[in-house]
């Protein structure tokens, strides 16, 4: 699998050497979650965006997607995907609930298979590991759902592969992610102070994930619980 920011960028080079722009997006179908392929911009973009579908790119690789010039196509000539666009989501930031309603942030990066463009997983915002494609419910216009297995979201470190033995669960971090989901949102009752004086933050403040991990490298947890308005 391969984070999308990875991809995009990547020059488009065809067999014959010539360069047909870069990549600017995927284009992405959200009800199956799987892409179909890639937007173009290249020199003449002012004329309109091109696309190149997956099954047209012989390989997305490390530093430049390879096809033929003859695939890539203006946007406008392509009903297809001119519709999906139309109902494009804004994936990036979007929240990511629990099937037991449960927020674990929101989402920062999508992971492919560069073969077939599915979406492999996603990764959470300030969170060092990847959601699997199994846990994976629905891809929506205004949050993804994940399905607990086992009470938890199956879940791989960034950059391993998605080999069924590879995958771990959440066990070790099933209680810290449910004190954040429970916490995050929360408004402060009270000032947070750091040992040193100087303020963590405010009465007032909404809590967030760097609040969190600022309290817990602190061994302060119980206070910040403590500090949240009932």
């Amino acid at each position: 699998m391969r984070p999308l920011r990875e991809i995009i960028g990547l020059y488009v080079i065809s067999h014959s050497g010539n360069c047909l722009g870069t990549v600017e997006d995927l284009v992405l179908d959200n009800k199956k979650m799987i892409g179909m392929g890639f937007l173009v911009r290249n020199k003449e973009w002012y004329k309109g965006m091109k696309f190149i579908y997956k099954e047209e790119i012989e390989v997305v690789g490390k530093d430049t997607v390879l096809t033929s010039e003859s695939f890539l196509k203006s946007v406008i000539e392509l009903p297809e995907i001119i519709e999906i666009l139309d109902n494009s989501i804004e994936w990036r930031g979007l929240p990511v609930y629990t099937t037991t309603g449960e927020i674990l942030g929101k989402v920062e990066e999508l992971f492919l298979d560069e073969k077939t463009l599915e979406i492999s997983g996603i990764k959470i915002k300030d969170e060092e590991f990847v959601i699997d494609r199994s846990s994976l419910v629905a891809l929506g216009p205004s949050a993804v759902i994940v399905r607990f297995k086992t009470d938890q979201p199956e879940v791989l470190k960034e950059g391993s592969s998605l080999k069924q033995e590879e995958a771990v669960s959440l066990e070790d971090k099933g209680f810290e992610a449910r004190q954040n989901a429970f916490l995050i949102g929360k408004r402060l009752s009270r000032d947070l102070i750091g040992e040193d004086g100087i303020l963590i933050a405010s009465k007032g403040d909404i809590v967030n994930l760097q609040i969190i991990r600022k309290m817990k490298s602190l061994n302060r947890m119980q206070e910040l619980i403590n500090s949240i308005e009932q």
